[in-house]
């Protein structure tokens, strides 16, 4: 039995994303501050939608 399934009332999902960072020169853009502004950003948008973000 797969314990990453998302059950809901007519329907089952699993849906991943992994996102990639391509920046020129391969500087380091993506902060403390920046990471930790995205990561709200992303709960917040998900309690508005209704869906859950699973931390690896």
């Amino acid at each position: 039995m797969k314990t990453n399934l998302v059950h809901y009332r007519t329907c089952v999902c699993n849906i991943n994303y992994h996102i990639v960072w391509s920046v020129k020169y391969r500087r380091k853009v993506l902060t403390q501050e920046i990471e930790s502004y995205l990561n709200d950003l992303a709960r917040m948008i998900a309690e508005e939608k209704g869906f859950t973000i699973k931390p690896l």
